[in-house]
C-alpha cells in the first residue's frame, strides 16, 4: 500500500460579513445588467425605427424608378418618331435601311421597359458624349413592380399594341420608299407620283398616331410624377412620426433605467458602507492576528532561548561528569541523565518547530553542502543506536551523486535522523536500511529509508503523519513517542519541494521515500557567508557554525590554547571553563560585555567565546568594540565565536554582522567546542 500525503490548507478563513454585504456584488451585476438591457433596448428601437425608415427610402427609390421608366419610354416614343420622319427623308438604300434598323432597335427597347413595369427589372439609359475616352454613359435603375398596384398593367395594356402598328408603318414606309427609288431609277414618272402621293397619305396620318401614342406615355409619366409626389409627403410625414416615437421610447427607456439605476445605487452605497466596516474589522482581525503571531514567534525564540540555557548545564555537567573516575552504577547514572537531556532537548526542538511551521515562519536555507557527508554522518549516528538493539544498518548511496549540494543541510539531516529513529524504534529485530540515490528523469535526489519491523495497516497510515498521533494506542504504550516527528519530516520534505510517500504492511515493515530538489553547487560558504544570506530558522541544534559545527568526534589531544569566555550565567561560566580545562584551554572569565572589552585590551587571547546577551553590555556590541580596536590598533583580528542559546538563524546573521567568526549553540557537546578550537586555532603549540 503506497499513499503520497498532501498538505491539509484547511478551510480558508472568511472576512466578517453580512447578508447585505454578500448581495453587493449580486446589486451591482443586477445593475450592470440593467444598463446593458437599456442599451439593448436603446439599440434596438434604433435599429427598428432605421428599418422602417430603410423601407419608406426604398418606396421612395422604386417609385423614382418607375417614374424614370416612364420618362424613357416618353424619350423612347420621341426617338421612333424623331426616325421615322429621317428615314423618310433619306436618301439611298442604304441609308433608310440603316435608320430602319435604329427604329426597330428603339422598339425592342420600348418593348424591354414595358416588360420591366410588368415584371419587374433594370432599365438603361444611353447617353452619347464628346469627351476624350468616354464615347458615351449610361444611366441605370432598377423597378420593382407593386402586385396590388394595377395602373402598372393598364399602362401596358394600352401601350403594348401601339408597338406591332409601329413595325407595320415602318414596313409600308420601307415598301413605299422602295417603289419610290424604283420608279427614279426606272424614269417611271407616273409610278414616281402615285408612291408621292401614298408618302404624302402617309406622313399626314402619322402625327396622328403618334400623337396618341405620345399621350399614353405622358399620361403613365406624369401619373408617376404625381404618384411620387404624393408619396415623399407621405414618406416624409411618416418618417417624422418615426423619430418622434423613437425619440419618446428612447427617452421613456434612459429615464427608467436611471431611475432604477439610481434605486440601485442608493442600496450598493448602503450595502459597501457596510462592506468596508466589514472590511475594517477584517483588517483589525489580521492585524490582532499578525501581533499573536509575532508575540509567538517571540516567544518561542524566548522559549529556545530560556530552555537550552539550563539543558546546556545539564548536558554539560552530565559530560564533564562522564570524565571523572566513576563507579559503573554511577557511570551508568551519568550516561542517563545525558540519553535524557539529549532526549529532552529532541523533543523541545520539535514542538519549536511545530511551532514554527503552524505559524508559517519556517523559511528554509538554500546553501552548498556535502550531501554524501551528511549522509554517512547520519548513518553513524544511527548505526549506535541500532546496535543497542541488535538490528543492522544498511547505508547505500549510489554513485552519481554530485559532492556538493544547494538545499538546506539542517533539514535533510533532521528528517533522515527522524525516519531512521523511527524505523530503529519500531524494528524489534532484522535490519533498516537508508539509500540514496540521484533521479535522472526529473535532476532530483531520491531518498529511501526502509525497515523490516511492525509496519501498519491503512488505519494507521492515515494517522500516521497527525501531529500528537500515532498508528494506535497500542504503539503509544509500547514505544513512546510524541507523534511529532514525522508530521514535522512530512511538512519539512514538502517545505523542500518534495513530497513523503509511505508504504507499508502489518508485520511486513515501511518503507518512506521522498525526491528533493538538491542542485549540483560549489563549494561551502563560510559562517559569515552563510550568515548573510541565512533564513530566520535555528541550525541544528549540536551546530557549531559552518565547518565545525558538523564534527562529532571526540575531543583533540590538548594544546596550549588560551582563551577569553564572556558568559553571565555562573552555572554556564562553570561548565564552558570546565570543558575548556579538560580539552586543554585556559581561560579567563569576562561577566559581560564591557568586562570582555576591556580584558580583552588589556591582555592577549588567541580566540573569544562570547555570549550573546549579558547585562551592561551586550555579545554583539562588545564584539564591534573589540573588532574597532583591533582597527585602530592594526593588530590581526581575533576568532570570536558566539555561544549563545539564541537558536534562530537571525542571530547566526547578526552574530556575523557585528563581527563575530563563527557560531556555537547552547546546549553544545564538549567534542563540537574541541573541534571550534581546533578549527580556529590549529596551529597552537602543544
Amino acid at each position: 500500500m503506497t499513499i503520497e500525503v498532501e498538505g491539509d490548507a484547511g478551510p480558508p478563513a472568511k472576512p466578517p460579513t453580512s447578508d447585505s454585504t454578500v448581495a453587493s456584488p449580486w446589486r451591482f451585476l443586477w445593475l450592470i445588467g440593467l444598463f446593458f438591457v437599456g442599451f439593448l433596448l436603446i439599440v434596438g428601437l434604433n435599429k427598428l425605427f432605421s428599418g422602417l425608415v430603410d423601407e419608406l427610402g426604398e418606396k421612395s427609390a422604386n417609385e423614382r424608378a418607375r417614374l424614370f421608366v416612364g420618362e424613357e419610354i416618353v424619350r423612347t416614343i420621341q426617338g421612333i418618331e424623331m426616325d421615322v420622319y429621317r428615314m423618310g427623308m433619306a436618301s439611298g438604300r442604304v441609308a433608310q435601311e440603316k435608320t430602319g434598323a435604329e427604329i426597330l432597335k428603339k422598339v425592342a427597347k420600348l418593348e424591354h421597359d414595358l416588360e420591366v413595369l410588368k415584371d419587374g427589372g433594370k432599365v438603361q439609359q444611353l447617353i452619347y458624349l464628346n469627351v476624350e475616352g468616354m464615347d458615351q454613359m449610361v444611366r441605370q435603375a432598377t423597378f420593382k413592380p407593386d402586385a396590388s398596384d394595377q395602373n402598372y398593367v393598364m399602362e401596358i395594356i394600352e401601350l403594348a399594341p401601339h408597338l406591332d402598328q409601329i413595325k407595320v408603318k415602318i414596313n409600308e414606309l420601307q415598301n413605299l420608299l422602295i417603289l419610290r427609288d424604283d420608279s427614279r431609277s426606272q424614269n417611271n414618272g407616273e409610278g414616281l407620283l402615285a408612291v408621292t402621293r401614298d408618302l404624302l397619305t402617309y406622313f399626314k396620318r402619322l402625327p396622328s398616331f403618334f400623337f396618341r401614342l405620345n399621350e399614353n406615355a405622358n399620361r403613365l409619366f406624369f401619373e408617376s410624377q404625381h404618384r411620387l409626389e404624393s408619396l415623399e409627403a407621405q414618406l416624409a410625414a411618416q418618417r417624422d412620426r418615426y423619430k418622434t416615437t423613437e425619440t419618446v421610447w428612447v427617452v421613456l427607456v434612459i429615464g427608467a433605467v436611471t431611475l432604477i439605476g439610481i434605486l440601485f445605487a442608493r442600496q450598493l452605497k448602503q450595502s459597501n458602507d457596510k462592506l468596508l466596516r466589514a472590511w475594517g474589522e477584517m483588517r483589525r482581525a489580521r492585524d490582532e492576528a499578525e501581533r499573536a503571531s509575532r508575540a509567538k514567534s517571540d516567544f518561542v525564540s524566548r522559549m529556545s532561548h530560556e530552555l537550552r540555557t539550563p539543558m546546556n548545564a545539564i548536558l554539560g555537567f552530565a559530560q564533564l561528569l562522564d570524565r571523572e573516575t566513576l563507579t559503573p552504577v554511577q557511570r551508568d547514572y551519568s550516561q542517563r541523565i545525558h540519553t535524557a537531556g539529549q532526549h529532552l532537548l529532541n523533543l523541545i526542538g520539535e514542538v519549536l518547530d511545530l511551532a514554527k511551521i503552524e505559524a508559517g515562519r519556517l523559511v528554509l536555507e538554500r546553501i552548498p553542502f556535502d550531501l554524501k557527508r551528511t549522509v554517512e554522518e547520519v548513518a553513524a549516528v544511527t548505526m549506535k543506536r541500532a546496535q543497542v538493539k541488535g538490528v543492522a544498518v544498511k547505508v547505500d548511496i549510489a554513485s552519481g551523486l554530485a559532492d556538493q549540494v544547494q538545499g538546506d543541510p539542517t533539514r535533510v539531516r533532521q528528517v533522515l535522523i527522524n525516519l531512521l529513529d523511527n524505523a530503529v524504534k519500531f524494528t524489534e529485530r532484522g535490519e533498516v536500511g537508508l539509500l540514496v540515490e540521484p533521479d535522472s528523469d526529473r535532476a532530483l535526489v531520491s531518498f529511501q529509508v526502509w525497515d523490516t519491523g511492525i509496519g501498519m495497516d491503512e488505519d494507521g497510515i492515515q494517522k500516521l503523519f497527525k501531529p500528537f498521533t500515532q498508528a494506535d494506542q497500542t504503539t503509544t504504550r509500547k514505544y513512546g513517542g510524541t507523534g511529532l516527528g514525522l508530521a514535522i519530516c512530512k511538512d519539512l520534505v514538502e517545505a523542500m519541494g518534495g513530497a513523503l510517500r509511505v508504504e507499508s504492511r502489518s508485520g511486513q515493515g515501511t518503507r518512506f521515500s521522498f525526491s528533493l530538489p538538491l542542485e549540483s553547487a560549489g563549494p561551502a560558504p563560510s559562517f559569515a557567508q552563510a550568515a548573510e544570506t541565512a533564513p530566520a530558522e535555528p541550525p541544528d541544534k549540536n551546530s557549531v557554525g559552518s565547518r565545525a559545527g558538523e564534527a562529532r568526534a571526540e575531543p583533540a589531544p590538548a594544546r596550549t590554547r588560551h582563551v577569553l569566555l564572556v558568559e553571565d550565567n555562573e552555572v554556564n561560566q562553570l561548565v564552558a571553563s570546565s570543558m575548556l580545562a579538560a580539552i586543554g584551554a585556559t581561560y579567563e572569565i569576562a561577566g559581560n560585555g564591557l568586562e570582555a572589552t576591556e580584558k580583552f585590551r588589556q591582555g592577549r587571547y588567541d580566540l573569544v567565546f562570547m555570549d550573546v546577551e549579558m547585562p551592561v553590555m551586550d555579545g554583539h556590541t562588545a564584539a564591534r568594540e573589540i573588532r574597532r580596536w583591533e582597527r585602530q590598533q592594526d593588530v590581526a583580528p581575533t576568532p570570536v565565536i558566539a555561544m549563545t542559546a539564541n537558536a534562530m538563524a537571525e542571530d547566526r546573521a547578526r552574530c556575523a554582522a557585528s563581527g563575530m567568526d563563527d557560531y556555537l549553540a547552547k546546549p553544545y557537546e564538549m567534542a563540537a567546542l574541541a573541534a571550534l578550537l581546533q578549527h580556529w586555532l590549529p596551529d597552537s603549540a602543544a
